[in-house]
């Protein structure tokens, strides 16, 4: 009895010594809850959607790492089909690219051989007038050479294609579309003394002024798949040739320019331009212009430096273009239309570099076209440029003056558009663009 006694009288003292509980701000997501000895916790948790990387759901986390880290098998290059007789290519050319490229593949994985494949293309499909079939190159390296064809499709033009094997089969491992005529194979050889060919190869596009786009591929065995040296297409008059230029056992790419130009392109600069290897591919090294031979030429490389704000190069140029007496005129133009346009643009570039030749420019003008109205556009575009700039100190306010010119004598365009499709196109802003 008297233990009850005793415990009813200590019943309020521990509620005295036990602190008050603090209010609740618990939200409805309880996020990783600790345990506390003699109570239970509830709280929904997030659903897992997969199994994380770090291996929390698995019975051992390593396996996570096993899993993602699995290796693959490395793929047998010197696996090829076992030759069938039987393999039957389709007798009528598929409707596309794509559709030739895979039936091309099956009847290589099916056991075929390049000959048949070949008179197959020539005789059947008329694709091969100006292709081929090769099979006699191992472009990777891996001990079995690969099958390259050239061939025209109904779609995409030009294709060049390499089938290579790969454990067991034909695979397409490489493909070149170029859009214009089949492709001409130009070399299969170690250009960059690698131990590993390049292929070289170019297709000729008529769909302007015909040109050829050069492409060369190699293999990349760290990557493993073919790459393009070049970076995209070199586009050329001419087809490129390889050559040791500088005699240090690994050939360069040589691209000339001997086109001189017609009627139809305008005048052309000749030289050349030099692709040489810096070790991951081939980039433009050297590029060396012979002399211009026209004056409308040096024009267009002076308006060139002038667009660009080259203000010495193009007033050399323009000086060049009025002074040397060894360019030539085209053959639809003449000296004085082209020395009063050098003279103009002089004008224009005193201007900008606040040169004190600008008055003794516009004395010239003025001297060697007194009658105006007879004079090409370009002297009359001059003084008016020049008595707006004397007015308003302000080169925009003087080329809006100079602009209004060309309203009246719109043959200041035309006259500099007469020169081929290669030449620049002129609009008004190009010739007074403050």
């Amino acid at each position: 009895m008297w233990k009850r006694l005793l415990l009813i009288l200590l019943l309020p003292i521990l509620a005295a010594c036990q602190s008050a509980a603090p209010p609740s701000d618990a939200t409805a997501q309880v996020v990783f809850p600790t345990m506390t000895a003699g109570r239970v916790i509830e709280a929904p948790l997030q659903a897992v959607a997969g199994v994380p990387l770090n291996g929390s759901g698995l019975s051992n986390p390593a396996t996570a790492i096993a899993l993602a880290n699995r290796p693959t098998p490395t793929p047998n290059y010197r696996s090829c089909p076992e030759p069938n007789p039987s393999a039957v290519l389709d007798a009528t050319a598929p409707p596309n690219a794509r559709l030739m490229d895979d039936a091309i593949a099956r009847y290589l994985t099916a056991g075929g051989d390049v000959a048949t494949l070949q008179s197959t293309l020539r005789d059947k499909w008329n694709v091969l007038a100006e292709g081929t079939v090769r099979g006699d190159v191992d472009l990777t390296g891996e001990g079995t050479p690969e099958i390259i064809l050239t061939y025209s499709t109904p779609d995409e033009g030009g294709v060049l294609l390499i089938e290579g094997c790969v454990d067991g089969r034909y695979l397409t491992r490489y493909q070149a579309a170029l859009g214009g005529a089949t492709p001409q194979i130009l070399s299969v050889a170690d250009l960059n003394y690698n131990g590993i060919p390049e292929l070289l190869f170019a297709s000729k596009d008529c769909t302007a002024a015909c040109v050829y786009h050069t492409q060369m591929v190699t293999w990349n065995p760290e990557h493993g798949r073919f790459i393009n040296l070049l970076g995209g297409a070199i586009t050329s008059d001419e087809v490129p040739i390889t050559q040791d230029i500088d005699n240090d056992h690994v050939l360069e790419l040589l691209d000339k320019f001997t086109n001189s130009g017609d009627k139809t392109t305008g005048p052309l600069r000749t030289g050349y331009t030099i692709y040489d290897w810096n070790g991951t591919g081939y980039v433009q090294s050297v590029t060396q212009l012979d002399p211009p031979r026209f004056r409308i030429q040096v024009i267009q490389e002076a308006d060139t430096a002038f667009t660009a704000q080259n203000m010495d190069d193009a007033i050399s140029l323009y000086n060049l273009a009025l002074n040397s007496p060894s360019l030539a005129n085209w053959y639809n133009d003449d000296a004085d239309t082209l020395k009063a346009y050098a003279l103009y643009k002089l004008m224009l570039a005193y201007a900008f570099t606040e040169s004190d030749k600008r008055l003794p420019t516009q004395q010239l003008i003025q001297t060697t076209y007194p009658d105006l109205t007879a004079a090409p556009p370009y002297a009359q575009m001059a003084l008016d440029f020049w008595s707006a700039d004397q007015i308003t100190n302000n080169l925009h306010s003087a080329c809006l003056k100079a602009q209004e010119d060309i309203i009246t004598r719109p043959d200041a365009l035309t006259l500099l558009n007469r020169y081929g499709s290669r030449s620049p196109t002129y609009v008004a802003n190009d010739l007074c663009p403050f």
